[in-house]
């Protein structure tokens, strides 16, 4: 594999004492730990060790690695054995990538209320696919699923949502049997946006009830962090 003309690390030496000063006020303990694991990831600030070939005796530096598990350097052979395992999981079936995302006037609570926010963005997307597909209007089936919750769009903007990898087809309600999907694309996607939005919007009304929500949210500012209200999003 070759490497990048540009990586995160690269971006981060070059100019991160330029972003810190203007927003480290903004960044958690743990946010900045990353910031700076990834930023001396392989490089003499986490010592190294010298490497000889004992035929040529050519040497050379190597120089540890941050191991922080968001550290895209690090990652990459636990990515592999990651998707390795997941690949001897597979059915001897086609498989449908489904997407679920939520408006970006919510990104708000996804700052002030992580946890919360993307365990819920789990576990409505879940039921959502399991609902859906059980309905024998639709599918009639018990259906299996992998999730895997992104935080970010590729501009590097926040961006929550779920990407789902799903069989095409799942068993019978008794179990007797293996049922294919009658849609082009698995099931309808107006139904499984409208049953999405109305289970997550139903959760976010019970926690809020229940005054386990922060109701607001932060904006960056050339030094520190601004607090405003949100608007209601149940009114989406």
């Amino acid at each position: 594999m070759n490497r990048p003309a540009v990586e995160v690390a690269d971006i981060l030496r070059a100019q991160g004492r330029r972003f810190l000063d203007q927003y480290q006020s903004s960044l958690s303990f743990q946010q900045l730990k990353v910031f700076r694991a990834v930023q001396s990831c392989r490089t003499a600030m986490l010592g190294g060790h010298l490497d000889a070939c004992p035929k040529c005796g050519h040497q050379a530096i190597s120089y540890n690695s941050c191991r922080n598990r968001h550290c895209p350097k690090c990652q990459t052979q636990a990515r592999q054995r990651w998707l390795a395992a997941r690949e001897r999981e597979l059915l001897p079936t086609s498989y449908f990538h489904v997407v679920f995302s939520v408006p970006h006037e919510l990104n708000g609570l996804a700052l002030t209320n992580p946890s919360l926010f993307y365990n819920l963005l789990f576990i409505a997307s879940a039921a959502t696919a399991l609902a859906v597909a059980a309905d024998p209007k639709h599918l009639g089936a018990d259906i299996g699923m992998l999730s895997i919750l992104h935080t970010w769009g590729q501009n590097l903007l926040l961006h929550p949502h779920i990407h789902c990898v799903i069989p095409a087809g799942g068993f019978s309600l008794d179990h007797t049997r293996w049922i294919k999907p009658r849609y082009p694309f698995f099931l309808p996607v107006k139904v499984l946006s409208r049953v999405f939005r109305g289970t997550f919007l139903a959760a976010l009304r019970r926690l809020y009830r229940h005054h386990k929500v922060a109701m607001c949210r932060t904006q960056f500012g050339t030094r520190r962090l601004q607090t405003v209200r949100l608007p209601d999003p149940f009114s989406l």
